[in-house]
């Protein structure tokens, strides 16, 4: 007797489709129960294989007709994080409710990246041209790499990114996915892949620029991605699983999953392996359960050395801004001076000042060092 593993949230949101062992879906919050149309009947009534089912989230339950099946349910480990979005009438009504006191701050730094830069935000759902597609993967691919690069980790997604770049395009262009992109002066500083599964966004893909790190840019894509799913009539904004600091922050919806092994009811086989996999999944559970911590901890330390090292400087504030009007100016975005633009941008977060009123000065060829000046504040950089 056969074995089929389905990866239930992997099929919902990324292939758009549920398994055909179910006949439909039940969101949990009073909804009509969601018809499968690729239900194949035969499985029900003619069982002859096992369906280990896992990763099943608590509010999107399947539908099953058991009267030739045993369901074993296992719960799983690992939390899944949303946020639902009933009752919100924009990201701003959202962040008040759920950040209270704090809401300012996230307002606030939102509204600091809009003054300091010329940024502007667009959702690319059911049409994005080719060229434009492939730059956004390209910088996203970029971007991925030097994050991943400053926290020295690996990244599973870019070992698989050419299935990646291969898949996105024709989704989105069938609304199956979305691409958002923050912009400075036409630049993608933010990049973000996204699956639709039933106006539920699953967020999937996602970096920035970390030389924007200063104002906080995760925040800046969740809290712009959901004005526009409010806008678009989406449910929820799904993060998935993985217990991590801002999901916890942002999310109003923390579920279980479950793992369901199912089986023909008389079938000696199927008893036999049914529970031969019960047991399996039982001792997994029991593992993750008991070794997480420590290995993520053993993870932690098998962490290779840094790749690029940074370098190494001083940074002191001037407030005078009188200087010499013959000093040279220097472009850092160049590749010679691209150490120095994190460094620009930090300045601007604290002047509170546009990129376009901001200049970066040499003091001396023999000196390595420089001035950057703004309009009511001035920093100086050694190194």
């Amino acid at each position: 007797m056969k074995k089929e593993n389905i990866d239930y949230f992997f099929q919902l949101f990324e292939k758009c489709s549920i398994p055909k062992i179910f006949s439909g879906i039940r969101s949990g919050k009073g909804e009509e129960s969601l018809a499968n149309p690729d239900f194949d009947i035969t499985l029900i009534e003619k069982p002859n294989s096992i369906h280990s089912v896992f990763f099943v989230p608590d509010y999107l339950k399947p539908d099953l007709d058991t009267k030739n099946l045993i369901v074993k349910k296992v719960g799983q480990f690992f939390k899944g994080y949303a946020i639902f979005l009933d009752d919100f009438t924009s990201a701003d009504a959202y962040v008040k409710h759920r950040f209270r006191s704090n809401a300012k701050g996230i307002r606030r730094r939102i509204k600091r990246l809009e003054t300091c830069f010329d940024i502007e935000y667009k959702t690319y759902y059911g049409a994005i041209k080719k060229e434009d597609y492939d730059l956004f993967m390209d910088c996203l691919e970029k971007m991925l790499i030097r994050r991943f690069e400053q926290r020295n980790d690996v990244s599973q997604t870019l070992l698989r990114w050419d299935y990646y770049k291969k898949m996105y395009f024709s989704l989105i262009n069938e609304k199956k996915a979305s691409l958002f992109v923050a912009y400075d002066s036409n630049e993608p500083i933010i990049v973000s892949l996204n699956h639709h599964f039933q106006n539920r966004l699953f967020s999937a893909i996602s970096s920035y620029d970390i030389d924007y790190s200063k104002f906080s840019l995760g925040s800046v894509e969740i809290y712009k991605k959901l004005d526009w799913l409010i806008e678009n009539d989406h449910k929820s904004y799904e993060m998935g699983m993985g217990d991590l600091s801002y999901k916890r922050e942002w999310c109003n919806h923390i579920y279980n999953f479950e793992h369901q092994i199912i089986y023909p009811k008389r079938s000696i086989m199927g008893f036999i392996k049914g529970n031969i996999e019960y047991t399996k999944v039982k001792i997994k559970e029991f593992v993750f359960k008991v070794a997480y911590v420590r290995y993520k901890e053993y993870k932690a330390k098998k962490k290779k050395n840094p790749a690029v090292l940074t370098k190494e400087y001083q940074i002191a504030p001037i407030e005078d801004v009188n200087y010499d009007k013959e000093l040279i100016v220097v472009d850092y975005n160049t590749q010679e001076y691209s150490w120095l633009r994190k460094i620009v941008f930090d300045f601007l977060y604290t002047s509170i000042d546009n990129v376009k009123n901001v200049k970066v000065l040499r003091l001396s060829e023999n000196e390595n060092s420089f001035l950057i000046v703004g309009q009511s504040k001035m920093q100086k950089v050694s190194c």
